[in-house]
């Protein structure tokens, strides 16, 4: 492994921990001796992307938040979507995210909690599956079917008792996605959880898919009345941030 990827493996697994990690348990989770993971770490604190709490303990610094913050604010659909997800999040009171493809993964990357008491959340930074889950299957059925493939190869966790494992399976959801234009999935990934997603196109990356969804509790959820509005109401928002992106993009391009 090179360094570089070593020192990105460190923030990585800082970044999924979500609680300090002392030196010994970084060292195991990125399978290398103490002594060379503590010259990595030291390698990354004086520039603050490392740094260590009043246990001694090391989380990761505010070099990380301000290369998050530059990486938003440069991306033309990050840039635009929060106003309008948040406005969507107020209007039908579920959980509304924006996720991508990370290697064979599902990040989310911006989210707006439900304000209800009950409710579900990935969570900002949260990597989940491709093969489960309303945002995943979108982000799954858009990927070319080479990639897909090496999704199954890595291996298809059962979450449910109704999530799909099989690839055969897979693919037919994946085809059914993509002419109908989003997913929904009850129960798949979190037993009791109701979720629809769909496409976001990038304007700056022709061909890039982000998911847009919605998922809430199926005790509040009327698949009758809930799932053509709550649909509905995802693809005009998903079209008002491909248009806000757009312009803002042909504006930033104007103004160099």
């Amino acid at each position: 492994m090179r360094a570089n990827d070593r020192l990105l493996s460190i923030l990585w697994v800082l970044g999924e921990s979500g609680h300090p990690l002392s030196l010994t348990a970084l060292a195991d989770f990125v399978h290398l001796p103490k002594s060379t993971t503590l010259r990595f770490v030291r390698s990354l604190e004086p520039d603050g992307w490392i740094v260590r709490d009043g246990d001694g303990q090391y989380v990761l610094g505010p070099a990380v938040i301000a290369l998050a913050s530059q990486y938003l604010s440069s991306d033309p659909v990050l840039a635009a979507a929060p106003p309008l997800m948040r406005d969507l999040r107020d209007a039908l009171g579920e959980t509304i995210s924006l996720s991508r493809v990370i290697g064979l993964e599902r990040i989310c990357l911006q989210e707006f909690p439900s304000q209800e008491a009950l409710r579900l959340v990935l969570g900002v930074g949260s990597v989940g599956p491709l093969h489960a889950g309303a945002s995943g299957l979108l982000l799954l059925a858009h990927l070319s079917p080479e990639v897909r493939r090496e999704v199954y190869d890595a291996g298809l966790p059962r979450y449910t008792s109704i999530t799909l494992t099989d690839p055969a399976a897979l693919e037919e959801e994946c085809a059914a996605i993509r002419e109908r234009g989003w997913a929904r999935t009850y129960g798949q990934k979190t037993a009791g959880g109701a979720a629809i997603a769909v496409s976001l196109s990038d304007p700056n990356a022709p061909g890039s898919v982000s998911a847009l969804g919605i998922f809430g509790p199926q005790a509040r959820f009327e698949p009758d009345q809930d799932e053509r509005r709550w649909r509905e109401a995802l693809q005009e928002c998903a079209a008002t941030i491909e248009r806000t992106a757009a312009l803002h993009l042909r504006q930033g391009r104007a103004a160099t």
